[in-house]
């Protein structure tokens, strides 16, 4: 079916109704307002089944990116998503929600993979999110990294709850979970423009985790994540860390300080994370260098296996910040000596070898 027959398909009730949402959000600063919780759910709703012109999409989360999303619209949209999503509920305790960029990173290193396997050998169970070549950035995505690893990573849901019941570890395709944002991978490629989705797939917790760990790019957004997670529509998270890290995602340098947002009991603290306090060799601009996923999951066995070096330092880092963040250590750096010992033990590897033998990567069916 064209595109045109399917604008063709839309009925003029839902065209009227997305128009006048559009005319709401878009009249500039001083018309235009932002939608209530309820509005936005609608909107949302209208966009998944497709109810709204593809003209209209487009226009809609264009419009949101300049005007910028409110808290509320965040967790009408999230709600709306969820709505239409198949969600999990493993029979684990504490699991630990992975809210990775779906687009990917195209500069640097994807080191949240081996975090993760380490994490989970920490016995914490870890549940992580994200789709093949999803726009606008198309960098290379933390499943494809998995992939290269040997790692399933096109599990149905069953299995994927049955995975992280059984091996504390488990990858949500977004294709499999959440099908009507998956149609519109194309469209989000073709505006060019990151939009709300690129929050609310880290948000929207299909799993029902306790924790959330994500990433921030730009600072002003950190108080509407932070609020739109805090619902218990959304996210039922009980503790949230926020990272300002490398190229704008969940994974903290091991080369600089930077910023983490910590949100527990309705209190939101900051922490100033400088890796120096730690005795961490810091990656070089050199080491920090992306790559294919074949690249990066290459440097991720090495870690695994027991090398040692920057690259091991920056896992070691970012699997203490999970460890810490999923309460199975009382400080960070208690937390990167947990992750050094588990390294050094053996344990992350032999997880590596559990995960590769629970599912081995089959094609994707795409």
């Amino acid at each position: 079916m064209t595109q045109h027959t399917k604008d063709s398909l839309v009925d003029t009730a839902s065209s009227d109704r997305m128009r006048f949402f559009l005319r709401e959000i878009g009249q500039g600063p001083r018309a235009g307002r932002d939608l209530t919780r309820e509005e936005a759910r609608e909107a949302m709703s209208l966009i998944l089944s497709q109810q709204a012109t593809r003209a209209q999409i487009g226009g809609f989360l264009l419009l949101q990116r300049y005007k910028g999303e409110s808290p509320q619209e965040l967790v009408g949209f999230a709600e709306a998503v969820r709505a239409s999503a198949r969600t999990i509920t493993p029979m684990v305790q504490g699991l630990l929600d992975i809210g990775s960029p779906y687009d990917g990173r195209k500069r640097s290193i994807v080191v949240s993979p081996a975090s993760a396997i380490v994490t989970a050998a920490a016995g914490v169970p870890v549940v992580l999110h994200g789709e093949k070549a999803i726009g606008p950035k198309l960098g290379v995505p933390i499943g494809d990294v998995l992939e290269a690893l040997g790692i399933g990573i096109d599990g149905e849901p069953e299995q994927v709850e049955r995975d992280i019941e059984a091996v504390a570890f488990g990858f949500m395709r977004q294709r499999r979970f959440v099908p009507q944002v998956y149609d519109l991978r194309e469209l989000r490629t073709e505006i060019a423009l990151r939009s709300c989705f690129n929050t609310i797939e880290k948000i929207y917790n299909l799993a029902g985790a306790s924790y959330s760990l994500l990433g921030l790019t730009h600072l002003p957004y950190m108080e509407k994540i932070m609020a739109a997670v805090q619902s218990a529509s959304v996210g039922g998270f009980r503790r949230v860390m926020i990272v300002q890290g490398i190229e704008g995602n969940e994974d903290a340098p091991s080369s600089r300080p930077c910023r983490v947002f910590e949100w527990s009991g309705g209190e939101t603290k900051e922490h100033r994370l400088d890796p120096a306090e730690f005795g961490l060799q810091p990656a070089t601009h050199e080491e920090m260098e992306g790559g294919d996923a074949s690249y990066n999951a290459a440097i991720a066995e090495r870690i695994l296996g027991g090398e040692s070096g920057a690259y091991r330092d920056l896992v070691c880092l970012n699997a203490g910040l999970r460890i810490y963040l999923a309460e199975r250590a009382p400080t960070i750096a208690e937390g990167i000596d947990h992750a050094r010992e588990l390294i050094d033990s053996g344990a992350a590897r032999e997880k590596l070898r559990q995960l590769r033998n629970r599912g081995k990567s089959a094609p994707p069916r795409d």
